[in-house]
């Protein structure tokens, strides 16, 4: 049992039991030799019957007790005991040797006694009698204090063992899913904020307790708190320098334009190069500054795209790319119109960096296929690249902001680790999903998925 719930209600759920069965074995074993009570003896008629025929012979004389111990059936001559002044049985039977202390016991001032003869509950009486010497009767239990115990139990402790047990496991189960129940919270917050939902907050949801618990809570929302205006402030710091570094990045592209209109011989090659820098460089900042600081940035969904047209599109777009590297694109749709919601061109902008992402990594004379799929609400669309793919350890790493897998670690490469990045938080944002899976036979298969809506005819 792994689970902290079911650890908990079987552990205070058995320590209840066994409080239960001890406290009964404990409260009734000690009274099982008091014949007088009657619901722990097992044999009260006879108890009753003694005590009627010590009344008729406290009036009458012994010889009353005598006539009904000598009619009496063989089981209940064996338990009762009738001994006058001398010590002596009215029928002329042996006394177990270890009753002689509790006859001895019995006078005037202690009419009453209990010991155990032969390991059996005995009760002795002091008879004083109108016509002459007292009598003392013993009375022994059919069984020993053991045996007697195991009756009651047989008798009277199943329905307390179901009582008990239903009572303390309802207690119990209470209990354990009170104290469970907010380390499951905990646990769900904190998945939610692995997976980078840093605005999750787990103490409202326990306001109602009072406890370590709730303390804990607090310092988690604490944390996630820190943590999100860390990383915020982080993202604000890239865009401010993002910012700041336009302001050079657009003289410097005015110089370059400036001294290769001057036509300086030899320097056409040095002049391309800083053209190449210069273009890199506003592509990254211009990815930086596409890249949400926060939840609060996303905007509603005001637009509508037909999925299968954009795909065509961005296919179309793409092909000089694709041909100067000798790819071809193979795409496979189903359904006649899949319509999604979006904003903008920020569905586009994610699809197609996800084509260029697999033109990129696809080796010359390969091939890059677009699948689009359609379910009840929703579609997939598939784009698989005829690469080496990337380490299974690293097909959720991808699409953070700035990682790049070793292979991939080159400027000669292209890229900077932003397009997969960016193509996930608009993904998300459109309601969907998108994961990543080396394809058998192939290379790396991007899979996003995104809801569709349907128009009625209205």
């Amino acid at each position: 049992m792994r689970s902290l719930f079911w650890k908990m209600f079987f552990g205070a759920w058995i320590t209840a039991m066994v409080m239960v069965v001890a406290a009964i074995y404990i409260t009734h074993f000690g009274e099982f030799g008091d014949p007088r009570q009657e619901e722990r003896w097992e044999g009260p008629a006879l108890f009753r019957e003694v005590m009627r025929n010590m009344r008729i012979a406290r009036r009458h004389g012994p010889e009353q007790f005598q006539h009904w111990l000598e009619r009496a059936p063989k089981k209940v001559k064996r338990r009762v005991y009738a001994i006058d002044s001398e010590g002596n049985d009215l029928l002329g039977r042996p006394l177990p040797q270890n009753m002689a202390p509790l006859i001895n016991s019995l006078d005037y001032r202690n009419r009453e006694a209990h010991m155990l003869v032969d390991n059996k509950p005995t009760v002795g009486f002091f008879l004083p009698l109108r016509t002459g010497d007292p009598l003392r009767i013993a009375l022994v239990a059919g069984d020993s204090k053991e045996g007697l115990l195991l009756r009651f139990l047989w008798r009277n402790f199943w329905p307390m063992l179901l009582l008990s047990m239903i009572a303390s496991g309802v207690a119990c189960y209470w209990l354990a899913s009170y104290l469970s129940r907010p380390l499951e919270q905990l646990r769900a917050a904190t998945k939610r904020v692995a997976a980078g939902g840093l605005d999750y907050r787990v103490a409202p949801s326990l306001r109602t307790r009072n406890d370590e618990l709730t303390d804990l809570a607090l310092d988690f929302d604490s944390m996630t708190a820190q943590l999100q205006e860390s990383m915020s402030e982080q993202r604000r710091l890239i865009k401010d320098v993002s910012h700041e570094l336009r302001s050079p990045l657009a003289r410097l592209q005015v110089a370059l334009a400036i001294a290769r209109q001057k036509q300086v011989v030899g320097l056409d090659t040095e002049l391309d190069k800083i053209g190449k820098a210069a273009d890199y460089l506003e592509d990254i900042i211009a990815d930086v500054l596409s890249l949400p600081v926060s939840n609060q940035e996303q905007r509603p969904l005001d637009d509508v795209v037909e999925l299968n047209s954009l795909l065509s599109a961005l296919i179309d777009d793409l092909q000089i790319e694709a041909t100067d590297k000798h790819l071809g694109f193979d795409m496979s749709a189903s359904g006649e119109e899949l319509l999604v919601a979006t904003r903008g061109s920020s569905l586009t902008a994610a699809l197609e960096n996800i084509l260029r992402n697999a033109i990129k990594y696809s080796p010359s004379h390969g091939l890059v296929r677009v699948l689009v799929q359609e379910s009840t609400d929703s579609c997939s669309i598939s784009v698989i690249d005829s690469g080496s793919g990337v380490e299974e350890s690293d097909l959720e790493a991808i699409f953070r902001p700035f990682y790049r897998t070793d292979s991939a670690r080159t400027r000669e490469s292209g890229g900077f680790g932003l397009g997969l990045a960016i193509a996930q938080r608009t993904i998300l944002h459109h309601g969907g999903s998108i994961t990543a899976r080396n394809h058998p036979g192939a290379g790396l298969c991007v899979e996003t998925k995104l809801p569709l809506i349907h128009l009625s005819d209205d």
